[in-house]
C-alpha cells in the first residue's frame, strides 16, 4: 500500500544544492543471500531519483544472487535444473529468460577480454582446439582455438580463445597474429599436437617462426605415438607398437631416444613398415620425428610439462564436460560468454580444477 509522506532530498548538482520533494512510498519485495525481505519501502521522487547502496534501479534481486546462479549455471546445471535449484532454495520460480539474462551480462567482459592488452610474459604457450556445435541459423561444427600460457612465475592461464570454421592455416595464423598485435612477447617454446593446420601455421611461410623467430616448436609426443594406429596394416599391433613408440620418449639423453628408436624401428619395420617410415619421416615435414625432441633440452620438471600437450588437453577436457548438459549454443556470441564465464567463474578457481594425481593412470 502506498502511503503519503512528505520528504526532502538533498542533490548537489555541479553549481547548486537542489531541495527535491518526495509524496510517494512504494513497497517492493527483496531477494537478498540472507533470503527474501518483503515490503520494503522505497521512496519515490516526482523528479530526479535516489540511488540506493542496498540494491540497483528496478531489481528484485542482490548481485551476489545474480552470481551464484551464473555460477551454477556454468558449473554445467541446464537452465531446467538452474531454475529448480532457485525454487527449492528460495520458494519461488523463475523464468528460462531471466537466467538467459542473467548470462547475458558476460557480453561487455567478454568483449574487454579480448581487446585486452597481453602485457605478462610467458615462458611456454599451449596451442589446441575444441569443437563446438552451433545449432542458429543452422547447425554447423566450428572450431575454438585455444592458447594457455605458462608464466615464469609457474602460473598458467589462459591468454586467449577465437571461434573458427576450421582449424585451418589461415584460421590458426589469423589468431597468433592477433595476440601478437595485443602485445603478446617472445615465449621460449610453443606446444602442439600434429594437426597439420596448426603445424604449418607454426612453421610453413607467414608463420609464428615469422613473428616469434627465436621460439621452439615442441610436437606432443603422445599423439605422435598415437598417431601409429592411423597406419598400421594389423589392429592388433596398435597397443604394444604405441606403448613402444611412448618408451622411446622416456629416454633422458638424445643418445639414448636414438638408441631406442633404432631398437623400435628394427622391431616393427618388417611388420608395419608404412607406421613407421611415417613415424620416422612423418606424412610431411611438420610431423617429422626430430620436432618431437625439443623438450631434451630442457631439464626435469619441464620436461615431463613440455614434452606432451597434456595441459591444454586437460583444460580443453574440463570445459568439454562443463558444456555438455549444454549440447547445441544457439550462435557466436553465445558460445564466447560461456566459455569466457566458465574460465571466470570456474576453471580460474583452484579448488575447481581436477588434481593431476587423480586424473592420470598410469
Amino acid at each position: 500500500m502506498k502511503q503519503i509522506i512528505s520528504l526532502v532530498v538533498d542533490v548537489m548538482s555541479a553549481r547548486e544544492s537542489v531541495w527535491i520533494i518526495a509524496t510517494v512510498i512504494i513497497t517492493r519485495s527483496l531477494l537478498t543471500r540472507y533470503g527474501w525481505i518483503d515490503d520494503l519501502t522505497v521512496p519515490r521522487l516526482r523528479k530526479g531519483r535516489i540511488e540506493s547502496q542496498v540494491f540497483d534501479r528496478y531489481r528484485r534481486r542482490q548481485r551476489q544472487i545474480d552470481k551464484v546462479l551464473l555460477e551454477g549455471f556454468l558449473l554445467g546445471h541446464s537452465t531446467r535444473k538452474t531454475r529448480r535449484v532457485f525454487a527449492r532454495l528460495f520458494g519461488e520460480t523463475m523464468s528460462a529468460q531471466t537466467v538467459s539474462n542473467i548470462v547475458k551480462e558476460l557480453d561487455e567482459k567478454v568483449k574487454q577480454f579480448h581487446r585486452r592488452e597481453l602485457c605478462s610474459e610467458y615462458q611456454f604457450i599451449y596451442l589446441d582446439g575444441l569443437w563446438i556445435t552451433l545449432r542458429s541459423p543452422l547447425k554447423v561444427k566450428k572450431v575454438l582455438l585455444v592458447a594457455l600460457g605458462k608464466r615464469y612465475d609457474g602460473e598458467t592461464e589462459l591468454v586467449s580463445f577465437q571461434l573458427a570454421p576450421s582449424e585451418s592455416e589461415s584460421c590458426w595464423w589469423g589468431f597468433i597474429l592477433d595476440m601478437k598485435e595485443r602485445g603478446l612477447k617472445e615465449m621460449e617454446m610453443v606446444i602442439s599436437d600434429n594437426a597439420l593446420g596448426l603445424t604449418k601455421a607454426i612453421r610453413e611461410g607467414y608463420t609464428l617462426l615469422a613473428l616469434y623467430p627465436r621460439i621452439i616448436h615442441q610436437l606432443c609426443t603422445f599423439h605422435k605415438a598415437n598417431d601409429l594406429g592411423h597406419h598400421l596394416y594389423d589392429s592388433k599391433h596398435r597397443r604394444r607398437i604405441i606403448n613402444d613408440a611412448l618408451y622411446i620418449f622416456e629416454g633422458q639423453t638424445i643418445t639414448e631416444v636414438r638408441r631406442r628408436l633404432k631398437i623400435f624401428t628394427e622391431k616393427w619395420s618388417e611388420k608395419e613398415p608404412k607406421a613407421i617410415r611415417n613415424f620416422k619421416e612423418g606424412v610431411s615435414l611438420h610431423k617429422n620425428f626430430e620436432y618431437c625432441l625439443s623438450y631434451l633440452s630442457y631439464s626435469e620438471p619441464y620436461r615431463t610439462m613440455l614434452k606432451t600437450s597434456n595441459p591444454v588437453e586437460r583444460y580443453l577436457q574440463e570445459l568439454r564436460r562443463r558444456i555438455i548438459p549444454m549440447r547445441a549454443f544457439n550462435n557466436a556470441k553465445s558460445v564466447e560468454r560461456i566459455i569466457y564465464g566458465i574460465v571466470t567463474y570456474v576453471l580460474n578457481q583452484k579448488l575447481d580444477m581436477p588434481h593431476y594425481q587423480f586424473t592420470q593412470f598410469n
